[in-house]
């Protein structure tokens, strides 16, 4: 061997060293997860999965407030009860049912008065982010008063319309624990009758 072959030799000894022959260069690089978890979020891919029946229900404090009606304001509790279907991951078609109660103490007679609003909507439920919607809707509203155990002495039919916000706080699967704000305001003949509820409220999806 020659002094040039055996300098040459000597050069390529540690590249051929370094070299691992039983693993390919173009071996495929595993995803980093938080990479992946990052991205589907940036693309907006909802956590939960909405589909099908749609049911709910809320319950809070109230406040009512009335023009034209007498009596018919004060505070007291407001429940909302839902029910529609999913029409797709944004969009929720809902048939709604918001009632309020509160109740007066008439000095003259020393009797409880009932009074109570009811609003029967038709609407829709829309996510405007994943964990923050807006609902409206209208229909027929009706507001009764009654003296307590006994029938009602006075009942009047009109118009309404609701609207509210929330956002989820908790979510699993079908299911969302959400902090709502709950508005109504009802049209009758001799008057409008408002209220206003802030309501923790329960859905399945």
């Amino acid at each position: 061997m020659t002094m040039r072959a055996l300098v040459a030799l000597l050069a390529l000894a540690p590249a051929a060293a370094w070299a691992d022959p039983g693993e390919p260069e173009d071996r495929p690089i595993d995803p980093d997860p938080r990479a992946v978890a990052e991205a589907r979020e940036a693309n907006l891919e909802p956590e939960s999965s909405r589909s099908g029946l749609a049911i709910g229900v809320a319950l809070g404090p109230n406040v009512q407030v009335s023009s034209g009606l007498r009596d018919a304001s004060g505070t007291g509790f407001g429940a909302a009860f839902r029910l529609g279907t999913v029409a797709s991951p944004r969009w929720v078609w809902l048939a709604e049912l918001a009632s309020t109660h509160y109740q007066q103490l008439e000095e003259s007679t020393g009797k409880t008065k009932i009074n109570s609003s009811n609003l029967l909507t038709l609407g829709g439920q829309l996510y405007v982010k994943e964990a923050f919607w807006l609902r409206g809707g209208g229909g027929a509203a009706n507001f009764t008063r009654r003296v307590r155990n006994e029938d009602p002495t006075a009942s009047f039919w009109g118009v309404g319309v609701i609207g509210a916000g929330g956002l989820d706080l908790l979510r699993r699967r079908s299911f969302a624990l959400s902090f709502e704000v709950l508005t109504t305001l009802a049209r009758y003949r001799d008057g409008f009758v408002g209220a206003g509820s802030m309501q923790l409220g329960f859905s399945w999806y």
